[in-house]
């Protein structure tokens, strides 16, 4: 896409980061709608609050994708994160959203290419990640880009467990 940017979030950014995560979120894993499990997590965990103490804390680095100023993706790593099943520390890609209108159009792309760019340049051995079991489209975009299937994790909302694969990319 051309013109588009990739920058660091800042305190600035909480309002539309808070909503971009929101409606990423509905759009990928309310597939049969939504219920109460759904609306607390998304209220507790995608408030600005939330979003407030993740730009705050040292330990994450939330990049956004924009164009013409216009929120269009965001990429968040855990730094100093431990993988369950290679038990290497490296960063954990938490988040790759993309904005519903901007999806198929490299933003994904260049937010992972760049979150892997800090990444190398912090010497880490790789990048982990988990993603939906059922979010295919996520699974073939990270498979073309190197990385490996090697397990399974349980996210936990609201005490319920969803199962995610845990894909991982080794930095040569």
């Amino acid at each position: 896409m051309e013109g588009l940017t990739i920058r660091t979030a800042n305190r600035k950014d909480i309002l539309n980061l808070s909503v971009l995560k929101k409606q990423v979120f509905i759009n990928t894993y309310a597939l049969n709608g939504i219920d109460s499990e759904f609306s607390n997590h998304i209220t507790k965990n995608l408030s600005e609050d939330m979003i407030l103490k993740s730009i705050e804390d040292e330990n994450k680095l939330i990049l956004l994708a924009e164009k013409d100023e216009f929120l269009l993706g965001c990429a968040e790593l855990f730094l100093n994160s431990t993988c369950q099943e290679t038990k290497n520390k490296s960063p954990e890609l938490n988040v790759l959203y993309v904005f519903e209108h901007a999806k198929n159009k490299g933003v994904g792309y260049k937010l992972l290419t760049e979150s892997e760019r800090v990444a190398k340049r912090m010497d880490y051995p790789g990048m982990w990640l988990t993603v939906y079991h059922e979010n295919f489209n996520a699974i073939k975009f990270y498979l073309r880009q190197s990385y490996k299937d090697i397990g399974t994790f349980q996210f936990e909302m609201e005490g319920k467990f969803h199962e995610n694969r845990i894909m991982y990319k080794a930095f040569n």
